[in-house]
């Protein structure tokens, strides 16, 4: 008898992973009407009645009923509603083995045909706490990114391998993310040297280690930043930073907007305000 054990594909299943952020259902209106909205998450609109309207660069899409609109991680674009809206939407993370988005720099928006009626079972899905809907929502959204990933990328291509420090490396950071999390301190946990550790990383993923873990923390900021129960300064502090202030600034560095703004922008459609927006001020 001869067992193979398929030991990359495991690795690979374990890396690659969804993660959602939110799970909504929005009746939207006029008020619906935002510029620049941009996220290190992949966003799934579900539209059930109504019309809207998401425009990148030049292009303008049309949301409406029959349809389902992927809006990929990283991608800058402005929404509009010109009466009323009502829509499902999913903010997740696909992350690759690296840590990135699976969507990341795809330069535009996914329009899938919602041929089988996905839409009106999200809204169904959405509402039921049993295990088997729980699964089949799960299987639902795969289901849409398997589809939209082949509309934006035909080709099937290998997803990069990584070495063993590298990997060793990768699931450091993750357990361990934090704002002074050091090159010094991951290398002495896998009793490689500073040299060999950066080298190593470099190779496989063409950046530094503190460029990565900055792309990181500020990818956990926003999500973290989307839980009502903590204030902008709380959300500071539990990724490490010494002050909000620090923080503040390396989020406006890499998103462009303050993390308080970044809240509001996100929080249109919630059945309320946010008990903390005092708080955050």
């Amino acid at each position: 008898m001869k067992v193979l054990v398929k030991e990359e594909l495991l690795y690979l299943e374990r890396q690659i992973r969804m993660e959602l952020v939110e799970i909504s259902h929005g009746f939207l209106d006029q008020g619906w009407n935002f510029r620049h909205l941009r996220a290190a998450f992949t966003r799934i609109y579900f539209p059930l009645e109504g019309k809207g309207f998401l425009t990148f660069g030049d292009r303008t899409v049309e949301l409406t009923p029959g349809k389902i609109y992927v809006v990929p991680s990283g991608l800058d674009f402005s929404c509009s509603c010109p009466k009323s809206l009502n829509k499902v939407f999913v903010h997740l993370n696909l992350t690759h083995p690296d840590g990135s988005d699976a969507f990341g720099g795809i330069g535009s928006c996914l329009v899938l045909e919602d041929d089988e009626g996905l839409s009106a079972r999200m809204m169904q899905l959405c509402d039921r706490r049993d295990l088997r809907s729980v699964l089949e929502l799960k299987l639902l959204l795969y289901g849409v990114l398997e589809r939209a990933l082949a509309q934006a990328m035909p080709e099937r291509t290998e997803i990069k391998q990584f070495g063993d420090v590298t990997r060793a490396a990768l699931a450091y950071i993750e357990a361990h993310l934090r704002a002074d999390l050091c090159i010094g301190e991951i290398a002495d946990a896998l009793f490689v040297s500073r040299a060999a550790l950066q080298k190593a990383f470099k190779a496989d993923l063409d950046k530094s280690i503190g460029k990565y873990i900055d792309t990181c923390l500020m990818a956990r900021a926003e999500i973290l930043l989307l839980e009502r129960a903590l204030s902008v300064k709380e959300v500071g502090e539990r990724l490490g930073f010494c002050d909000q202030f620090y923080f503040s600034r390396k989020f406006v560095q890499a998103h462009g907007i303050s993390p308080r703004v970044f809240r509001q922008l996100h929080s249109i459609g919630k059945d309320e305000p946010s008990p903390l927006s005092q708080k955050d001020g």
